[in-house]
């Protein structure tokens, strides 16, 4: 309920520390006013008149049929949760709501002109609506906290964008880089309108090309001590690492053979790892390298199949894949998911039903996911194991539940993860949906087994996501309509803490100028950084008056964008859209 509403924290309601799940954000709304209104109704504040009472009850009452009937106002506006009084289709928020059915239409109309965005604990403040708000709120029964405990904020649309304009052919990596930036790979020779050959770096406002990838196939990217690796198997198997120069990609044979290919790689505490198979006449062994001054040693100990994913958890080595066990083995002991240890591969705990494509650690587990359902029935989908590695916890047990396939012969596949916010978000080949709510591509798990939701429909399956700057959502695969690699802004759920101080923007969204209204404990302006959705400081023309900043947009690109205020001593943040 602290999404909804942080005033949660002020009031001593019993509620049971249990996960629920809610199919829609209507819902979620709708319990939090039912819950506000179920205590509101047991504590009657003393001192009221029988008229008071009697208006206060009539109100609750229609507020649970506001809450019954699940139609909330729609935030079009700020890239975050906020309230909103009343949105364009004439919906009015849980207050101005109460406002229009007590007969105070104007006044929720006059609100909405001036402060729509606001909280009622700034629109009380404010001198225009101090006194007919509180006169509203004394008749009928309740004072500002409660107004302000029943406000729901109301969280964004998921706004998703070709990322810099995208590409024109497919983006099988997606790699965040140390200073923020994302190196793109796949199969295109244009990324927003730059000339490129398979590999180009996005900076937050344009791509730059990187040289020319040869001709073959990419799998996995990877930075390590200052430099770019790409892996794949590349002019026929003759090569199967890149290492980016600075001006070009050169290539080596980690897995020099028949048929050189590097499948996964890691860098991990100074060490880089590669994965991969070397081909020969008794078949492909499978295992990994590490390099070690310039020369790539085999860890001992092969598998049957190949290894797709690699990380360190609890000091050991993990591998996940396609293996069933070692090298020629007929016996299933080593079943998707194995860590490395002295004598070499040791399946971990009772193993995983299906191949794995990526690996994740996250707190004190490992998780894993990868193939999910074909017509051959579900495998584990996502997966997650504690320290103890005594037991796999299969967190997609009713993965045919939400999971739908199309064609029916192709297989369902989650192929890349991350984390945000305790958050899973998994990108695949994945159909998905939740009541009326469709995706393709990217769905997102919200921390209990099956709650799992659709988080967009790319149009297309999707090979790798990545998270970038720490907010930015970057999708990449092969989808025609979004021009294949595509990113939102993950807006933080809760917004800042009371103590935090808030700017004010007009008009909001802007294509031009915005002005900025400094809350009054706050002297004159000293500093004002503006940020993009990435993180990255953009320049902006100021003028700064007595409470008030003009801001000049017209050179920024449409998106969203914070501001700082700094004078001297308090900080006030708030965030603007520039269409």
């Amino acid at each position: 309920m602290l999404e909804v509403n942080a005033e949660w924290r002020s009031f001593d309601v019993p509620l049971a520390a249990t996960p629920v799940r809610f199919n829609n954000e209507a819902e979620r709304i709708a319990r939090h006013l039912h819950l506000v209104k179920a205590h509101l109704a047991a504590h009657t504040p003393e001192g009221l008149s029988a008229e008071q009472a009697a208006q206060r009850a009539d109100l609750l009452n229609a507020l649970e049929e506001y809450a019954d009937v699940g139609q909330f106002p729609q935030n079009h506006i700020l890239p975050y949760r906020n309230p909103i009084f009343i949105d364009p289709s004439g919906t009015a928020c849980a207050v101005g709501q109460l406002m229009i059915v007590s007969g105070h239409r104007e006044l929720a109309e006059r609100i909405d002109a001036a402060m729509e965005t606001s909280y009622l604990a700034e629109i009380i403040a404010d001198e225009r609506f101090a006194g007919p708000v509180s006169a509203w709120a004394g008749t009928h029964g309740f004072d500002a906290h409660e107004l302000a405990w029943i406000q729901p904020g109301y969280p964004p649309p998921i706004l998703w964008a070709p990322l810099g304009g995208g590409t024109n052919g497919t983006v099988e990596v997606a790699l965040p880089l140390f200073n923020n930036d994302l190196l793109v790979v796949g199969s295109f020779t244009d990324a927003g309108d730059v000339a490129c050959q398979g590999a180009a770096r996005w900076n937050g406002t344009a791509y730059t090309a990187m040289g020319q990838l040869p001709e073959g196939v990419v799998h996995c990217a990877v930075e390590h001590g200052g430099e770019l690796y790409i892996g794949g198997s590349f002019n026929n198997g003759q090569t199967d690492l890149l290492r980016w120069t600075g001006d070009a990609w050169v290539g080596e044979a980690v897995f020099a053979s028949k048929w050189a290919e590097v499948t996964a790689l890691l860098s991990h505490e100074g060490q880089l790892y590669a994965a991969g198979g070397e081909s020969g006449f008794a078949g492909v062994d499978y295992g990994v390298k590490v390099l070690q001054e310039g020369n790539w040693l085999p860890l001992p100990g092969v598998l049957n199949g190949p290894i797709h994913a690699l990380e360190f958890h609890e000091n050991y080595l993990v591998a996940g894949g396609a293996f069933t066990g070692a090298f020629l083995s007929t016996q299933n002991e080593i079943m998707h998911v194995a860590r490395y240890m002295d004598i070499g591969w040791v399946q971990i705990a009772d193993g995983l039903d299906g191949d794995v494509h990526d690996l994740m650690v996250h707190g004190n587990a490992l998780f894993a996911t990868g193939d999910m359902v074909s017509m051959i029935g579900t495998s584990f989908g996502l997966a997650s194991i504690e320290n103890d590695l005594a037991e796999w916890t299969r967190l997609m047990p009713n993965i045919t539940n939400y999971i739908s396939v199309s064609p029916v012969d192709a297989p369902s596949v989650a192929r890349s993860m991350v984390v945000h916010q305790d958050r899973i978000f998994i990108a695949g080949d994945i159909h998905s949906y939740t009541g009326l709510t469709y995706g393709r591509g990217v769905v997102a798990y919200n921390g209990a087994p099956d709650d799992v939701e659709p988080f967009c429909d790319f149009l297309g399956p999707a090979n790798d996501i990545a998270l970038v700057n720490g907010n930015q959502l970057v999708v990449g695969g092969a989808s025609e309509f979004f021009h294949n690699i595509i990113s939102t802004e993950l807006a933080t759920s809760i917004g800042p803490d009371s103590g935090t101080l808030e700017l004010r923007f007009f008009p909001n969204p802007t294509v031009d100028r915005v002005s900025i209204t400094l809350p009054t404990s706050m002297g004159p302006a000293k500093s004002v950084r503006v940020t993009d959705a990435s993180g990255r400081l953009v320049g902006a023309d100021t003028r700064p008056g007595t409470g008030l900043i003009e801001l000049d947009v017209r050179a920024l690109a449409a998106g969203s964008y914070q501001v700082e205020v700094n004078d001297d001593s308090r900080t006030a943040i708030g965030r603007f859209v520039k269409q």
